[in-house]
């Protein structure tokens, strides 16, 4: 311990070679003492610490029986929300899966999704173009500011114009209008977040399908406008159900969400229904917010020859003195191209700054991904190609839908025809086991789907006010949805549908 306090000490080689070490006799003397002392005191302490730790153990043990007051044996918790959250989830477990999904090539005996909103009708041709259009430059490989700010073309400058082209707004959006996400579902988030305190509410008719959105992170409420089941929620005769719950709700309602088309009934509203709504946010004074994801994909069939055609709010006239700071608008061009997994939406508000500014910097932690933005910014700056594929998307929407229309009726199920996106309303109540509110009834129908490996969700959930509807995805490939639709005829013992070709099942 003497030399390790030594500050005069150095080497230096001598004439022999040798090292040498040399330093002070006094300095070592003086280390020696205060390297002495400091070890005394650091053993004191010590021995102070070890007798205070056990003092205190055996007071804990005295007191308590244990040693868990000192020594936490308790789990790290969630927040308050996060519990919340949680809780949310266990209560939607009666409709759950525990099996891979079906692959035609490597996994037969998979479950088939018909509760998802995706359409595979022209991956084919899709991934086609994408496999001989994808290129990534340096560009691409920063982040997404960099590559917006850069001098490479990105969806910043594609989107706009195919929005005025095919939504034919008033006045023409422009990039200043817009926020672009990683989908429709993170912009949503933000945009409750920015219109609600927690607490506050989200008005929309039933059925609906937005609640994880509404209350997750802005611990907004969905309340919803119950339309009676003989009342068509697409017509004036359901704003009377809207008005009640602005001028009765317990909650203060921040926001107005009118889907158009409609999810899940899958039919456009008229125009002067897309005004009604937007009269009704000015006179509660509250925020009207649009989703139009589904506007390009309106199509006529056998079952509905003479669909209500699709008018963009932005396209509309609305009276005065609607205030244009409260109508917003939220699409994107995945689901118009079959590929929900790439995940690239927009919020466009024309007249409302602060709204996009909010949202805007919220975004930045999900922006869409440079492949993502890669690709569409290649399909829809190909005028050609794109044009063709909206109206090719339309054609074999028809197709799809009168194929399943005609296994309906064939099987005695009442349903609500289609006329545009990429699922429709089927009522199962005939086939449904008879025991049990429509509810449980519901919950039997969906295990005896899925025991027999088909995944389809009640519309109870969503606030349906016909407990025994489901919402069944029409868009799979055709081999795909022969089988899924051959698999509920086993599920509840119904005679096969001779206008399905056989499968290998």
């Amino acid at each position: 311990t003497g030399n390790f306090f030594a500050t005069n000490r150095y080497i230096s080689p001598s004439k022999t070679g040798q090292i040498h070490a040399s330093s002070s006799s006094l300095t070592m003397a003086v280390s020696g003492v205060l390297a002495w002392v400091f070890l005394k005191i650091l053993l004191m302490g010590l021995g102070y610490e070890i007798f205070g730790t056990a003092t205190m153990a055996w007071n804990s043990v005295q007191q308590n029986g244990s040693l868990n007051k000192l020594f936490s044996v308790e789990k790290p918790v969630l927040s308050g929300r996060g519990i919340k959250f949680v809780e949310d989830l266990r209560k939607s477990s009666d409709f759950v899966y525990n099996a891979t999904l079906y692959d035609k090539s490597s996994n037969l005996g998979g479950i088939i999704k018909l509760a998802t909103a995706e359409n595979s009708l022209l991956n084919t041709e899709l991934l086609e173009y994408f496999n001989t259009h994808f290129r990534l430059t340096a560009s691409h490989l920063k982040y997404r500011s960099s590559l917006v700010d850069g001098h490479e073309n990105s969806t910043e400058d594609v989107l706009p114009p195919y929005y005025t082209t095919y939504f034919k707004p008033s006045i023409p959006i422009r990039p200043e209008h817009c926020v672009h996400a990683d989908g429709i579902g993170s912009l949503l988030a933000q945009i409750f977040w920015a219109f609600c305190e927690a607490g506050d509410g989200v008005l929309m008719s039933t059925a609906n399908s937005y609640p994880r959105d509404i209350v997750y992170p802005a611990q907004a409420k969905v309340i919803p406008a119950h339309v009676p089941a003989d009342v068509d929620p697409l017509s004036k005769e359901s704003i009377p159900y809207l008005r009640k719950e602005l001028e009765n709700s317990g909650n203060k309602i921040r926001v107005i969400m009118l889907c158009n088309p409609h999810n899940p009934l899958a039919n456009a509203y008229p125009e002067e229904m897309v005004i009604e709504y937007a009269k009704l946010a000015q006179e509660f004074n509250v925020h009207l917010l649009v989703d139009e994801v589904y506007g390009l994909q309106v199509f006529s069939s056998r079952y509905v020859p003479n669909p209500t055609p699709f008018k963009s709010i932005l396209s509309i006239e609305l009276p005065s003195p609607i205030d244009l700071s409260r109508i917003h608008v939220v699409l994107g061009p995945t689901k118009d191209f079959g590929s929900s997994g790439l995940k690239l939406g927009s919020l466009v508000s024309q007249n409302n700054p602060d709204l996009l500014a909010s949202v805007r910097r919220a975004v930045q932690a999900v922006p869409t991904s440079s492949a993502t933005d890669a690709l569409f910014t290649a399909v829809l700056g190909d005028v050609e190609f794109r044009e063709w594929f909206l109206e090719e998307n339309r054609n074999r929407l028809r197709v799809a839908f009168e194929r399943v229309g005609d296994w309906c009726m064939f099987h005695k199920l009442p349903f609500v025809p289609a006329s545009a996106g990429v699922f429709f309303i089927v009522d199962l109540e005939p086939v449904l086991p008879h025991a049990g509110t429509p509810y449980e009834r519901a919950v039997k129908g969906f295990e005896k789907m899925r025991d027999t490996g088909v995944y389809l969700v009640p519309t109870s959930i969503s606030e349906d006010p016909v407990g025994t509807r489901y919402r069944m995805t029409f868009t799979l490939p055709p081999d795909t949805m022969t089988l899924a639709l051959r698999r509920i005829e086993k599920a509840f013992g119904l005679e096969r549908w001779p206008g399905l070709e056989d499968v290998d099942e």
